[in-house]
């Protein structure tokens, strides 16, 4: 079990993390106020009239905090010509101004805005990737020389009521934390608290701290050991959250849902910013989308609304958690066979979708299926699991039927079948054909469910059919219900009931659960599950969704925090979205999880006044080349900001160097500087080409 301290108060129950409130201008950032809006500008800030033209854009759009870089003392200068055209113009909004690099520039530039942003690992840094081992006193005289650069600052915003952001980004630590704590969550922490130690000594606290990386994991886990450490040495400070590089279109979509989400749902994060490689303006609805359903929970803790049923406990003691929330490790669970198919143990987390024909339209249920596992190309992703429903003896017919079918089409892909138990007892052949059996019935909550459930499991033991408990606050057994509600520890007894029964049948099992609080109740049953040695493989659902919109945020949200945790062998998305919608999703999330690569993993910056060429064009370019390339990363940078850190992560870099001119890196080193960007692509392509990860696409 893990032991380390939690990073927020309760993992099976809501509770915002409490932090005192930042004044950034007239808005307020933590404390009880609702979650902020942030974006950032892509224009050059040296252009007055298109800056405040898209911070005006921004603002009607939703944001409520507009971020403009100054990478020098023109631009900073340059930033109270912008405030004061805002201001003619009636538009009052708190900027924030970005600064790498440049102390002179944030001293000038607090004269001007409500906030300054800051990176530590650049403040009073440069990055060279240089090894280098620090004595104890060394180190301590580096911060000495930290402290030196960074006090009048500190001093300045102080003195004109300035907020700041401690921005830490995974891609420019600096050398010296480096080489002390290694490219790590731990790292980016230090980086930060080393800053923040500086302002406290100065009695300076209107402070916002961020952990921004490219990979949801080591943000997720960066801000989860920051709050942490925060707790242990008295601080209080409000956090902005995003995923940086995080791409465009539906995959810079759901990879930042799955990195902000999964913060949000303990509580963790009191403004965001959902960087996309798009015109900023389009970020403003996906972070609206992003935090509404915690805003809402904040407005209804307001006032007398009841906190929903399933969210109450016993007086039994939670289950300690054995996943670890600072490191990914997985949860062990048993391997089993479903056909020739191979799911859980060290297996990849598999995908399941439901047919949306019914059983008994043969025709169009055998069109759909070839629709859902026969892939358009080599690079084209495929569910790996049909679950087709049976409600009648004429379903069952049905099933018979198809399976000829398809044995004829020799396609040979697993079929789960969803079917109530007393129809199960009367269909001898349906084990045959599916071999995964979902058991979803609120017939279970009867007093003979025990006799019930091992009738079940010796039908599907007898043709080696796994069986799926889909459990809800339906299917809670009355002696239990009597004894602890329609609660997680409810769900969790009714688990271990079932767990219990499958000893004396030879069919495997795996649990699923419907709730409307799926990170909460999966947590809750595998932490139940794992105290008892339960190896038994979870099977991930959503709650029914409605509509694109919804679908992609909340199943990012809800099954990308519990792979993130890892938990979870497989995963299903219930929504009315097209089919292919759906299992492009499912990648993606598992994409974005770090736990399958279906495509190439386009790291990308969401370009500002910094940025040295077209980065949208650059993108949607690269991408339409080269999104083939499985299980290779490519980052795409505007400038050299965070270029070289983020090439760490990546296989393959190309960074903007000057105007017209590009660099390639190979992982973290330059292999070709100041490439006309017109010849930067073919370059790119040799590159892989001579690194031997190139392939033909399809």
């Amino acid at each position: 079990m893990i032991t380390l301290p939690a990073y927020c108060p309760d993992t099976f129950t809501y509770h915002r993390r409490k932090t005192r409130e930042v004044k950034v201008g007239d808005v307020g950032i933590g404390g009880d106020n609702p979650i902020r809006i942030q974006s950032m500008t892509i224009s050059d800030t040296m252009d007055t009239a298109a800056t405040v033209a898209e911070t005006i854009e921004l603002v009607e759009a939703g944001c409520e905090i507009v971020r403009i870089t100054a990478p020098s003392l023109n631009e900073a200068e340059n930033l109270r010509n912008i405030k004061a055209e805002l201001k003619r113009q009636g538009v009052k909004v708190p900027l924030i101004a970005d600064i790498h690099f440049t102390p002179n520039a944030a001293l000038l530039a607090a004269e001007y805005v409500e906030k300054v942003r800051i990176n530590p690992g650049n403040y009073a840094d440069k990055k060279k990737f240089a090894e280098r081992e620090y004595t104890d006193s060394e180190y301590e005289a580096e911060l000495e020389r930290i402290e030196a650069r960074f006090k009048p600052l500190v001093l300045k915003v102080k003195q004109y009521g300035v907020a700041m952001r401690i921005g830490t980004n995974h891609g420019s630590l600096s050398d010296r934390i480096m080489n002390r704590f290694g490219d790590t969550p731990q790292g980016m922490v230090e980086s930060a608290l080393e800053f923040l130690r500086i302002c406290r000594r100065y009695d300076y606290h209107d402070i916002i701290l961020s952990m921004k990386a490219s990979n949801p994991l080591v943000m997720i886990q960066a801000y989860r050991l920051l709050a942490t450490r925060m707790d242990d040495e008295g601080m209080d400070y409000p956090f902005h959250l995003g995923v940086t590089e995080a791409g465009d279109g539906e995959e810079g979509r759901i990879k930042s849902a799955v990195g902000i989400g999964s913060l949000l749902e303990d509580g963790v994060g009191d403004t965001i910013r959902v960087s996309l490689t798009e015109d900023a303006v389009h970020e403003i609805p996906a972070a609206q989308t992003i935090a509404k359903p915690y805003n809402s929970r904040l407005a209804a803790s307001r006032t007398a609304a009841a906190v929903p049923v399933q969210l109450r406990t016993s007086s039994t003691p939670s289950p300690k958690e054995a996943r670890n929330p600072y490191g990914y490790i997985r949860r062990t669970s048993d391997e089993i066979q479903i056909g020739d198919l191979p799911l859980g143990g060290a297996q990849p987390v598999r995908v399941e979708l439901a047919a949306t024909v019914p059983l008994h339209d043969i025709e169009r249920t055998m069109a759909e299926i070839e629709n859902l596992t026969v892939p358009a190309d080599a690079n084209d992703p495929v569910c790996e699991i049909v679950r087709l429903r049976a409600d009648s003896a004429e379903d069952l017919v049905a099933l018979d039927t198809l399976a000829t079918h398809l044995r004829a089409a020799e396609h040979a892909v697993p079929l789960s079948l969803q079917i109530p138990a007393p129809l199960l007892q009367t269909a001898s052949t349906a084990p045959q054909v599916a071999k995964f059996i979902t058991m979803p019935e609120a017939a279970l909550a009867e007093t003979a469910w025990r006799e019930q459930a091992r009738d079940v499991l010796d039908i599907a033991g007898q043709q080696g059919t796994v069986v799926e408990w889909a459990l809800s606050l339906d299917t809670i057994p009355d002696d239990i219900r009597a004894d602890y509600g329609e609660t997680f520890e409810a769900l969790a007894r009714t688990a271990a009931r079932l767990v219990a029964c499958a000893p004396s049948s030879d069919a495997p099992i795996m649990l699923s659960v419907t709730t409307e609080m799926p990170v909460q109740a999966y947590r809750y049953i595998a932490a139940w599950l794992d105290a008892q040695d339960a190896t038994v493989p979870l099977h991930l659902t959503t709650p029914p969704l409605s509509g694109h919109n919804d679908t992609l945020f909340q199943s990012a949200i809800g099954l990308g925090t519990l792979l993130s945790d890892g938990i979870g062998d497989s995963i299903l998305i219930d929504s009315d979205c097209p089919p292919r919608t759906k299992i492009g999703f499912c990648y993606n999330i598992l994409q974005a999880a770090r736990l399958r690569m279906s495509k190439t993993e386009l790291i990308s910056c969401p370009s500002c006044g910094r940025t040295l060429f077209n980065l949208q064009t650059t993108t949607e370019r690269i991408k339409s080349q080269m999104s083939h390339l499985k299980e290779t990363k490519i980052a795409i940078m505007g400038c050299i900001v965070n270029g070289p850190g983020e090439m760490a992560d990546a296989d393959f870099g190309y960074v903007g160097s000057g105007p017209g001119k590009i660099s390639l890196y190979v992982g973290k080193d330059c292999v070709e500087r100041n490439i006309p960007d017109a010849q930067a692509d073919e370059r790119l392509i040799q590159l892989i080409k001579y690194h031997g990860k190139w392939v033909d696409p399809a």
